[in-house]
């Protein structure tokens, strides 16, 4: 097993709804932005393209009869020539802005990342609530060495009450337990406990790697003038597959 890179941890990342919620609002807000930059070059170079191409048929058409062919393609290796020159200067001028919305979408893309790497599963999820709290530390001391019944009972109550720090702590004392042992699945009650909200969780957070993976290829595509097919279907179908999973496409059908 490898070793874990401490130093590579972020610091001030919590596994809370909250906070899950606070960096996918910012990455959808961070991914508009950008998009609308994007837009706005692209539309520049666009109006260029459709002007120089405007000069180049006026040009064409005082040309003589005679002469058209050759001015044709004249005009139009002109246009070409004029556009090329175009995008040499847009795209460096634009750099800064976009990569410092692109250094945004990052930071709360290297968060997301973390958190997924460490929120693989309900019962994962559920271990990590009110770590190093008192009220957590004495729910596991209590329910240290106790039996089937105590354990069934307590779970029972975290369910009925909605009580996550009670469950985080039976899943720590059961999951210590040898697996002969256990009056119940860990994952079982873990999915009963927290399963939607860790599909939240999770869908959100590979939401906010998506917004700065589809960033980064609107980016690319920008400077060579051209999108990568293969990149631009790879994002298209994680983007079907994470709204299959949050039942979006349902919702959209509901509606239709």
């Amino acid at each position: 097993m490898a070793a874990i890179d401490l130093k590579s941890v972020p610091s001030n990342v919590p596994l809370t709804p909250e906070y899950v919620a606070r960096i996918a609002a910012r990455a959808v807000e961070v991914a508009a932005a950008f998009r609308a930059r994007i837009n706005n070059l692209q539309t520049q170079v666009d109006e260029a393209k459709q002007r120089f191409t405007t000069e180049a048929n006026a040009d064409i058409l005082n040309t003589s009869p005679a002469d058209r062919d050759t001015a044709r393609r004249l005009f139009k290796k002109r246009a070409a020539d004029k556009l090329i020159a175009f995008r040499q200067n847009i795209v460096p001028a634009s750099k800064t802005a976009r990569e410092e919305l692109l250094m945004q979408l990052s930071r709360v893309a290297a968060d997301a990342r973390f958190l997924l790497s460490v929120c693989q599963s309900p019962a994962q999820m559920l271990g990590r609530v009110a770590l190093g709290e008192a009220k957590r530390t004495n729910y596991q001391q209590q329910l240290t060495g106790a039996g089937p019944a105590e354990l069934e009972s307590a779970a029972a109550l975290a369910i009925s009450s909605g009580d996550l720090v009670l469950a985080a702590a039976v899943v720590t004392v059961i999951d210590r337990m040898p697996l002969g042992r256990r009056p119940f699945s860990v994952v079982a009650f873990a999915e009963r406990m927290w399963g939607e909200q860790f599909r939240d969780v999770n869908g959100k957070l590979q939401g906010v790697i998506l917004a700065e993976r589809k960033a980064l290829a609107a980016n690319n595509e920008f400077i060579r003038g051209k999108g990568d097919a293969l990149v631009n279907l790879s994002n298209t179908l994680a983007e079907r597959a994470l709204a299959a999973a949050s039942g979006e496409d349902d919702d959209q059908e509901d509606a239709a």
